[in-house]
């Protein structure tokens, strides 16, 4: 009995010379889109956040780390909704996720406005990271324009195509990257010939397919995320449209491309990471990732794990002390390692610089893969060829 006093005594001793901040777990909030029609996306993220939670033996410079998730359900009035419930009751210490580029846009203000340091990681909003950039923000996603500017410029001056027509989904992020796409193909020497943009949610693709100049291009520009990227790809073909086309990364996700079946093969995309990059972080990742989920990493899943990441590596840069803010942001923008698709470091608007491969869905060994062609190193938002 005398023993367990002691001991009470000794640890009640030891709490009271360690700082209160210091006994309390690290909270972070994650705001995913896990249901509708970007949820395949923001599964990704949620697999690549708990590998890393994983590594890290849910603990960062001596403190327990809580990971709260919340479903945005790919709405922006949601999105709202639940980063200020993160805030305001789960009292989070940062914020890592969001999905869609309108849900970014949704929450914007607030998150400025409250000072909460916010990494996104996966929604592209150009002016997030750009006009309406805050001190607050990071990302580690691409943007909407990083991966569009480069295949634009590509299709017209390597792959030879002249004449495009453009069909994506009708929210931001379709908008923003088809903007981007027509911008260096039409510098380039292309001609759009149409734009199309079905809503997102678009149960049949038809109404908008039968509208397509199709015959009069060699080359059709497709934008669509989750599964409703799989549905207007198959549609396009059983419709008789048979002209190459190409994309932005979101087009041909790991877990869309079996949907697609060989519907999808020879689609061209431009991304920031192939589960196939030849590189030792990415062997790591891409094995630790197999044994956790029985699955391939994909942008999605590298996306949020390298968000999540540059919060860890800032947190144990400050020593644990998150609630010391300025000093935790200072951290995280001076945040440097190496991911599985590279260098991971932020410019001056705290906006992510990345490489991006071209790539063309094959079918290897049975699986639906995208090869990569060629690499365009340092890409920003206003990338120049």
């Amino acid at each position: 009995m005398r023993t367990k006093t002691l001991l009470t005594v000794a640890v009640a001793l030891l709490l009271a010379v360690v700082p209160a901040w210091a006994q309390e777990p690290i909270r972070i909030g994650v705001p995913l889109s896990l249901t509708g029609p970007l949820a395949v996306n923001g599964e990704d993220n949620r697999k690549g956040i708990f590998l890393y939670l994983d590594e890290i033996g849910g603990r960062l410079a001596g403190r327990p780390v809580e990971i709260k998730v919340e479903d945005t359900e790919a709405k922006a009035d949601v999105a709202l909704t639940k980063v200020r419930k993160l805030v305001e009751l789960d009292r989070v210490h940062a914020v890592v996720g969001i999905i869609g580029s309108h849900e970014a846009y949704a929450v914007r203000d607030y998150v400025h406005q409250k000072g909460v340091p916010l990494v996104i990681t996966t929604a592209g909003a150009n002016d997030v990271t750009l006009a309406k950039k805050s001190p607050y923000i990071f990302r580690v996603g691409n943007d909407n324009s990083q991966e569009p500017l480069v295949l634009g410029h590509y299709v017209a001056t390597k792959l030879g195509y002249k004449k495009a027509i453009a069909i994506a989904s009708n929210f931001a992020a379709g908008r923003e990257e088809t903007e981007s796409f027509v911008k260096t193909f039409t510098q380039a020497g292309g001609q759009v010939l149409q734009q199309v943009f079905p809503p997102l949610g678009t149960p049949d693709f038809a109404p908008y397919i039968s509208q397509l100049k199709a015959d009069q291009v060699d080359v059709i520009w497709a934008w669509f995320a989750g599964t409703e990227a799989a549905r207007i790809v198959k549609q396009l073909r059983e419709y008789g449209i048979n002209k190459p086309i190409v994309s932005q990364g979101a087009l041909t996700a790991n877990v869309v491309l079996p949907l697609m079946g060989d519907a999808g093969l020879g689609i061209v995309t431009a991304k920031h990471y192939s589960e196939i990059l030849e590189t030792p972080e990415n062997r790591r990742f891409f094995a630790a990732f197999m044994k956790k989920y029985n699955d391939r990493p994909d942008a999605w899943s590298e996306q949020a794990y390298v968000g999540i990441k540059a919060v860890g590596e800032a947190i144990k840069a400050v020593g644990g002390k998150v609630e010391d803010r300025e000093h935790f942001l200072e951290a995280l923008r001076k945040t440097r390692f190496e991911g599985p698709a590279g260098l991971v470091w932020f410019d001056p608007n705290q906006h992510r610089i990345m490489d991006v491969y071209i790539r063309r869905v094959e079918k290897i060994d049975g699986k639906y893969v995208n090869r990569i062609l060629d690499k365009i190193p340092n890409v920003g938002q206003n990338w120049t060829p």
